[in-house]
Formats: structure tokens, sequence, C-alpha cells
């Protein structure tokens, strides 16, 4: 991430942190006596769509709701776990069982306290059929998960348990080397069982159906409405260090929107696209952050179509991602070399990057001529010199002008192809994919922590997040050596997660296109905004306008 550094201004200003890097911030004397209001205004591209950690399947949901409930941990700036409600862990010798304390004064907003029984119903909760959670994949090796999953157990026999109001114990099958990282995601936040039983199935559906334990509080969402608040929250634990009385939000599609909102000082943030990056090349308030998201696309094997490997690996290599990043994204962002992301793991040998290890060249580069001797095998194993293809994505400004892009160029080069694009809300989209109505889907997605498995398990065949259906028992055989006899032994697991990020891209399981950082501006007058480095979360806990 580049951060523009003044060091004349960090001698007689305040200081910013994003991304672990702080900047100074010219203030004067009539400013710093001044006391602004505690208000910034910001916007997200797409819909909320739910409030419930054993439901959320989308970023947005997911990045508001760490603002307004906590977990176990939380990722620092370093993507680092560091306590949240937990105080103290304690890990057996075979790095199966967690012993977790936790705080006495995490309270929910209705003003009951936050106990290791609301971490035990949460999780049985999300690993109940029942419930439908897609994020059940992430409780894999918890004891007994997977069948629980099945509905061969019941979820009383998860491998987590509340040995006292405080304290939690978690019984694993096999030991998870990042486990504390994978506990301070969203989906092992926990959930008052009270508060559901209240709502029912609306539980999580709109602010007013939903109950707190973070620094902000959810005003004003009705379900489907596009605007709503964050306000401090006065039951949060840790209240203090809470700056900010109100953030609001507006779901704005359009960049050039935001942008012109942003100029007129309507925003305190805007993410820049196309020419609005070449304009602020000098900005001083402009940051260049990683997101730990890979964009790709999605292939929906249960079509006969979609299914031919020759034919996928036909569209990766018509893909130019060079042109792709630098005439059509232009907000920084880099070619994919493989399906995840830079920085996720180095190496323990080499010191090497797990993205370049990964990377295979005859899957990748942009290739027209063997592009098209593999279309060609495709169309005869499908019988049809005349092909149509429909991708399905959501209809942001970014998306949509991507996946014409895309259009463009298989229409161009592959001869007999023809390419709809099919665009909607991205709440509409999430459910066509998931219902499996799509051949091929453009989208992303986020890492929560820094770690291959993050995105390559996604791609297992028991995964509820893997909607192309991809299936490979070489590709299952790897993951589960990475997180099961390899686990504890780093250089083994390292090379498991090589081959299998390698069998996905020889299987062109997805199509890897892009990973993703955003240019963003960032007003002056705001301060102590935390950026993880890594997944792109922003904590607005320690921010204030100055």
């Amino acid at each position: 991430m580049s951060i523009f550094t003044n060091k004349k201004a960090l001698l007689i200003a305040g200081i910013i942190l994003i991304g672990g890097v702080s900047f100074g911030i010219h203030a004067n004397s009539k400013q710093a006596q001044a006391a602004p209001t505690q208000k910034i205004n910001l916007y997200e591209t797409t819909n909320l769509t739910s409030l419930d950690a054993s439901k959320i399947t989308d970023g947005v949901s997911s990045s508001q709701l760490s603002q307004v409930d906590e977990g176990l941990y939380r990722l620092n700036k370093n993507s680092n776990p560091v306590n949240a409600l937990a105080t103290k862990t304690t890990v057996s010798k075979n790095g199966k069982t967690y012993t977790i304390n936790l705080r006495h004064n995490g309270r929910w907003s209705d003003g009951e306290k936050v106990t290791a029984n609301d971490f035990v119903y949460s999780w049985r909760r999300t690993l109940d059929p029942k419930t439908k959670s897609e994020f059940t994949y992430l409780f894999a090796n918890f004891k007994n998960a997977s069948a629980i999953m099945v509905g061969k157990k019941s979820p009383a026999t998860l491998g987590v348990t509340a040995t006292s109001k405080y304290q939690l114990k978690v019984h694993l099958s096999k030991p998870i080397p990042y486990f504390k990282k994978l506990l301070s995601g969203t989906t092992f936040y926990p959930i008052s069982q009270k508060a559901v039983e209240k709502y029912g199935s609306k539980y999580g559906m709109t602010a007013k159906k939903t109950i707190y334990n973070g620094p902000f509080v959810l005003k004003g969402w009705n379900g489907t409405n596009d605007t709503w608040s964050l306000v401090k929250n006065p039951t949060y634990r840790d209240h203090k260090i809470v700056k900010l009385a109100k953030i609001n939000y507006q779901v704005i599609k359009a960049t050039s929107t935001a942008y012109n909102l942003y100029q007129a000082n309507k925003l305190a943030m805007v993410t820049l696209a196309g020419e609005e990056n070449v304009q602020n090349k000098d900005n001083p308030e402009l940051k260049t952050l990683s997101s730990g998201r890979v964009g790709f696309i999605q292939y929906n094997e249960k079509d006969k179509t979609a299914a031919n490997k020759d034919l996928r690996t036909a569209i990766s290599l018509t893909i130019n991602r060079q042109q792709l990043v630098d005439k059509i994204l232009e907000n920084g962002s880099t070619s994919a070399k493989t399906f995840g992301v830079h920085n996720m793991l180095k190496n323990p040998q080499t010191g090497k990057d797990f993205a370049d290890d990964a990377y295979i060249s005859s899957s990748m580069p942009y290739n027209i001529a063997k592009a098209k001797t593999l279309y060609k095998t495709a169309q005869k194993q499908l019988g049809k010199q005349q092909l149509t293809l429909t991708i399905t994505c959501a209809n942001d400004d970014t998306s949509q002008h991507a996946a014409t892009f895309i259009q463009g160029q298989l229409m161009n080069h592959l001869n007999g192809l023809k390419v709809n694009v099919r665009t909607m809300p991205f709440p509409s989209m999430l459910t066509k994919v998931s219902q499996g109505d799509f051949q091929l889907n453009l989208t992303s997605w986020g890492m929560d922590f820094a770690d291959p498995t993050q995105a390559l398990t996604i791609l297992t065949s028991t995964s509820n997040s893997n909607m192309g259906h991809y299936q490979s028992k070489t590709y299952d055989s790897a993951m589960n050596a990475a997180d099961g006899k390899d686990a504890l032994n780093p250089t083994k697991r390292y090379q498991d997660l090589v081959d299998a990020a390698k069998i996905a891209v020889k299987d062109q399981a997805v199509t890897p296109l892009y990973e993703s950082r955003s240019r963003l501006l960032v007003k002056s007058s705001l301060h102590g905004v935390i950026y993880n480095k890594f997944s792109g979360a922003l904590d607005f806990r320690s921010t204030y306008v100055k």
C-alpha cells in the first residue's frame, strides 16, 4: 500500500493509521480548537443483505457485521489475531484442543452479557443443515462437524462446549495452524439465542430485529432499503475508545456519482475508477490499498458447455489480464497468477511467495494461438460449431465493464462463440448463482486472513461455496493433507497447498483474473482508521474527525 508521508507534518500534526503506515495531517489552530461533529458519510456499491453471522454470504454484509459485532479475536493492521472477547488461549500439545477464556464485560445491546454459550449456540446453529449456511466448510476440522453438516449427527455433538460462563473449550479433529485467524472471521461471531428465539426467521434481516455487541449498532435498515447508519454502541465493552457518533451509509453503484459526492465533501472516502485514477495520481489524499481479494470466473459444471475443460482453458488463455487491469479496472489491481493473492504465505525453505510457486504458465498467460486450438477441440467434443455462453455478474460499474471486456475478448478471438452478459443487483446475482442458474459467473472472493486455504477450500467437493460443483479427488486429497496429516509441518503443508492450487489451475476449476487493489481518496480530516493490509477490512473503532 502506498501512503504519501510528509515528515515535517508528522512533527506538528495528528497521525492517522491506514494499513499500519502513519502520515501527517496539517491542522491549523482554528481547526484544532474546533469540536467537529463526529459523523462521517460512507458508501457501499451493493446492498446489505443480512446481519446474521450464520447466513451472511457477501462482503458488504460481513464488513458491516464486523463493525457492529465482535468475536473472540480481531485481526490487526498486519492481519495478525489479537484478543477481542478472548483474554487467554491455551492450546494442547497436539494442537487439537483450545481452551479460551472470555472477558466478563462483553454485552449485547439489549443489556445481556456475552457468554461462552453465545459462541456454542452460534456455531451449532451455523452447522445445523436447517440453517443452510454457505460457510459450514470453515468448521470442517471441528470434531463431528462433517457429520453434522450432512445431518448424520446432532449439532449438539459439535466439538465446542462452555466449560463455564466465560470459558470455551474447542475440540478439533485435526490441528489448524491458522485457527485464531479463522476464529476472527464473522462466521464465528457469537449469536444470542434469546434474540433468535424472539425474532425467529426474521433475525438479522432488519436492523430492529438484530442485537449487537460491537462498537456500533446499526439503524435504519428495513431489509431492502439502500441507506442505513452505524451509531456508537453505549453498551460496547470498550466504548470509551469509540470516537465517531455516527457513520451514514448509502448504496452507490456508479463510481462517478460517488466521486462527485466526495468532491462536494458529502463522502469521507471514495474508491476511484478509470480516469479518476489519472486525475488524482498526485493527490495527497490518494491511498492504494491491497484488498486480499481475487477476481475470477466460476463455471457451472452442471452445464454441459461450461463443463468442458478445453473450453474453460481456451477462455483463460483468451483473456488479456494485463489489459484488463491496466485499461479496464485501472485501480492498481494486478494480474492473477493463481486462485489466490500474493502475501498469503511464503515458502518456508526459499521465502518465495505462494502465488509465484503456484503459477502455471500453460494455463494462465495470454495465448490466442493455443486458445484457438483448444476452442476447436471443445467444439468437436461438444458437437457444435456455434456455442453460446452467458456471463452473469453484478450490475455495479466495475463488474459490468470487466464483463463487457471479457465478452469482447472471447467473441473477437474465438470464432463461432457468442457471449451474452447478464447483469443484476448483487443480492439477486448471489441467489441465482447459489441456485445454479448460471453458466459463467464473474465474481470475486475476499480472504479474511492470510492463508491460501481461504480461497482454495471453496473448491473442495464438500464446500457449500463451491457453487460451480467442481469435483476432483486429487484436489480434495491435497487439501485434506494440508489441513490434516501435514497441518503441523510447515514445509509439507506448503507443498500440499501449492499442489492443490496447480491442480485447480490445470483443471480451470475457476479462471483467476486479477488480484484486487483499490485506490481511495480519504479526507484529510479523517484520522485513526485502521486498515488491514491483507484483507482490506476497515476498522473504525478509533476513527475521529479533526
